[in-house]
């Protein structure tokens, strides 16, 4: 029998079956609901709890996983977790055992920045990527990890979360209103205009929609109330390598060849702008 981490124990009472949306129980080598789906938890420490359609993506690559930790490693958005882990503390301040959500953590960079500024905190970050949960599964002591698809729901119980944070990743509205409690807090890191210029342009890199922020609000309007946005927006010398990952770590990196990224970027460090914006948005009373 493998012993599930502590982290994972702690949530359990949070989860509800993808597949028939009752409570779940600790198993052997997993969860199990009353009406007998089971779901294992893999060796690395990860928890897979899809619905009925099962993967229907695979998510990030390992090597785009890898890239993306090479990138968050050399400090380029560290300013963008300190953004985070403000708007966290700032909406948890009254809140005492707190429960975070990340959907869609990655390798859980930023979730861990928000779980170690807080006390007695359970964090539970999704993915759908294996090659991320295995990484988020060990990132921090207090981090859940489970591999979910956003948009199918999220395997969570109605009003047991206290913060979801999504960061450059899938958003479900209606799942974030649901899990959250009444008055809790979503947390939203969206692009903001000229985010990774010039190398976003130079690489062929995707461009994001120009409507993201006014996208976003139309999203949420009914169940969230707008609250405070804070902006990074700082433009730093990046190492050719970590620019080259940078332009292949993301959704662009399944359509660009990185021997011809390697050759447009050259081997000298260029500038890149890291332009976001951290809305916070307060889930309504009323709903």
């Amino acid at each position: 029998m493998r012993a599930a981490p502590a982290a994972l124990e702690r949530v359990v009472p949070l989860l509800r079956c993808p597949l028939c949306g009752s409570g779940v129980e600790s198993g052997e080598s997993g969860v199990r609901c009353g009406r007998g789906h089971s779901f294992d938890r893999a060796r690395h420490g990860y928890l897979t709890l899809l619905g009925a359609r099962g993967r229907r993506f695979p998510g990030d690559s390992a090597e785009q996983v890898a890239a993306r930790e090479r990138v968050l490693g050399s400090g380029l958005f560290d300013a963008v977790a300190d953004a985070l882990a403000a708007a966290a503390r700032d909406a948890l301040l009254d809140r005492p055992r707190p429960v975070v959500l990340d959907a869609g953590a990655g390798t859980g960079f930023y979730l861990d920045r928000v779980a170690g500024d807080l006390v007695d905190v359970s964090g539970i970050g999704t993915e759908i990527s294996v090659a991320a949960a295995r990484r988020l599964a060990r990132v921090n002591p207090h981090v859940a990890a489970l591999v979910v698809d956003t948009w199918d729901g999220l395997p969570l119980t109605d009003g047991c979360v206290d913060l979801v944070q999504v960061v450059f990743a899938p958003r479900n509205p209606a799942e974030f209103a649901r899990v959250l409690r009444p008055g809790g807090t979503l947390v939203v890191a969206i692009p903001g205009p000229g985010h990774l210029e010039p190398l976003r342009t130079e690489s062929g890199m995707l461009t994001p929609a120009a409507d993201k922020a006014e996208k976003l609000a139309a999203d949420l309007a009914g169940a969230f109330e707008p609250g405070p946005v804070r902006v990074v927006d700082a433009t730093a010398p990046v190492a050719a390598a970590v620019a080259v990952d940078l332009a292949l770590m993301g959704p662009s990196g399944v359509h660009l060849d990185r021997a011809r990224v390697e050759q447009d970027i050259g081997s000298e460090p260029r500038p890149v702008r890291v332009h976001v914006e951290v809305r916070s948005y307060r889930r309504s009373l009323q709903q």
